[in-house]
């Protein structure tokens, strides 16, 4: 894709907690987005998941998400709709985007869904921004650039980390930044179509 073309296309800056680290095995808790338009947010998505599994003890340690919060939390079944809209015809920025895609993509998975998706790193981005820097964790990105974040783990406040992080280098050096975007972008592959007949 052109850089031109890329910078008129909708980002959406998202972030999810799990019960652990396998797709397969795994499941999300929470997800939160932004969905930005032309350097504007203009929707996001909060949303806490009911895993249909305990939440493991250290997870909660990290995150401060417990199983009382979620038994009342849909299953992700019941936010797809609203969630395949949320995302449609934008780019999939996340940190470490692998993690997050491929647990969303096992999700449509378990309801017999395809999920295929243009996604973009914003932790390779760092690093062909920033490759002086050694780290590009996204603790490192909060110091380095004194990005305020309030809850540090949750879903919704970590995108956000990402939206801050891609503001800031967008007022800096905006034709930079795109380039870099499309060269750390996974392009989606086209979906095979069955032949009938």
């Amino acid at each position: 894709m052109r850089v031109k073309q890329l910078k008129h296309r909708p980002l959406v800056f998202l972030d999810i907690e799990t019960t652990g680290g396998s797709p397969r095995f795994s499941r999300i808790t929470e997800i939160g987005a932004l969905r930005v338009e032309d350097g504007k947010i203009v929707k996001t998505f909060k949303q806490l998941i009911n895993p249909e599994e305990r939440v493991p003890s250290f997870i909660t340690n990290l995150t401060g998400i417990t199983d009382e919060m979620l038994w009342d939390a849909p299953l992700f079944k019941g936010i797809a709709d609203e969630l395949e809209v949320f995302l449609d015809d934008a780019l999939f920025i996340a940190h470490n985007v692998s993690f997050d895609y491929n647990f969303i993509k096992m999700e449509f998975e378990r309801m017999g869904l395809a999920f295929n998706m243009d996604r973009a790193c914003s932790a390779r981005l760092s690093r062909r921004l920033y490759p002086e820097h050694k780290s590009h964790a996204l603790d490192r990105l909060i110091e380095r650039m004194n990005i305020d974040v309030t809850n540090r783990h949750r879903a919704y406040d970590d995108a956000e980390v990402i939206w801050k992080f891609f503001q800031v280098e967008l007022k800096k050096r905006e034709l930079e930044l795109y380039s870099a975007v499309n060269k750390v972008t996974t392009y989606a592959r086209p979906q095979k179509v069955p032949i009938t007949g």
